[in-house]
């Protein structure tokens, strides 16, 4: 088997926590700050000797770069698309439909209740806590996390489990 580089490039400070939580190699996480530019870095790398992985929102308006990616695998509120150009190893892992309802909606899946972490169960609410960079060393999210980990939140085993055949 050929060993290949692999990036993951989230599109928000909090989809990054996510990643870097979720991927045993947070070294490999690289932040960008729209799903514009995870598009825009995914295409400037046109071969496969790295196999890049967008982390993104699911978005009403789509890089025409993600257009051709397919479906490959899908959970409770992820989807999992790789692009259909056999040049290039590019997957997305798309969180329906965004951050905080992706959370909101497995945290629920396992009993867990948001606000025990310190944050609120509107999901409007709940974004606003997550869209700011200190999200990063914001020790109730990283609790949080580690609660839905444990917990065995369905998604967060899909996404391991997709994850772990990069490493």
């Amino acid at each position: 088997m050929i060993e290949r580089e692999v990036r993951i490039i989230p599109e928000c400070y909090a989809d990054t926590v996510l990643a870097k939580f979720l991927f045993s190699k947070p070294e490999f996480v690289n932040h960008a700050l729209s799903i514009g530019q995870v598009a825009v870095e995914m295409e400037a790398q046109r071969n496969d000797a790295v196999i890049l992985i967008g982390f993104v929102d699911n978005d009403k308006r789509i890089p025409p770069y993600f257009r051709d990616f397919e479906e490959i695998e899908r959970g409770e509120r992820v989807l999992f698309k790789q692009k259909d150009d056999y040049r290039v190893q590019h997957f997305l892992v798309v969180l329906d439909k965004a951050i905080e309802t992706f959370l909101l909606y497995n945290a629920a899946a396992v009993g867990i209740q948001v606000a025990d972490f310190g944050f609120s169960e509107i999901p409007k609410e709940f974004q606003k806590s997550l869209k700011s960079q200190q999200i990063e060393d914001d020790e109730k999210h990283h609790s949080l996390l580690k609660a839905l980990r444990t917990g065995q939140a369905p998604d967060f085993v899909k996404i391991n489990t997709f994850l772990s055949q990069f490493l």
